[in-house]
């Protein structure tokens, strides 16, 4: 476990002191079930406290619906092939969280973006994930949130995309 948590405090940049879930129970994703059941990301998301999130399964998660993040995770795609599609992650009023290796895609609509960072949140580290065709945005980051990196990441354009 100690190799697993060792990227956390590696970030440099503005969000080099993101710890995410450095001082919490790791939780295993086992479902790629969108909804919050068992062993779904939703359910490890929503999780009061710290908490370090890795998947034990490959594979892609629809949401029909933003999974909120809490304070003090980190969302650790490392070893698998995670791709979120539909919705994205949303991160409000928010700190010290780490989202690194998932798969963003195809998200539709006003106001669809693959992570959204909502006012006042602070110390994110978003680093080697991948990002493609979403109609509004890719990483929105607004309203007094501070010290964010986003580091290494893989940013594609749909075909006919300005």
């Amino acid at each position: 476990m100690c190799s697993l948590r060792a990227i956390a405090g590696k970030a440099e940049g503005f969000g080099r002191l993101a710890i995410g879930g450095l001082h919490g129970p790791l939780f295993s994703v086992t479902s790629l079930s969108a909804d919050d059941g068992p062993g779904s990301l939703r359910e490890g998301c929503r999780r009061p406290g710290p908490g370090w999130i890795v998947f034990e399964v490959s594979g892609t998660i629809q949401l029909s619906s933003y999974l909120s993040v809490n304070s003090y995770k980190t969302i650790d795609g490392r070893g698998q092939r995670v791709k979120l599609t539909g919705k994205g992650l949303r991160l409000k009023e928010c700190e010290n969280v780490i989202v690194c290796n998932l798969e963003f895609e195809g998200g539709r609509g006003h106001d669809v973006d693959g992570i959204q960072i909502k006012p006042n949140s602070k110390h994110i580290w978003i680093d080697r994930c991948s990002f493609k065709d979403f109609d509004d945005g890719l990483i929105d980051i607004t309203r007094g949130s501070t010290d964010i990196t986003v580091s290494r990441q893989q940013i594609e354009r749909r075909q006919g995309q300005a």
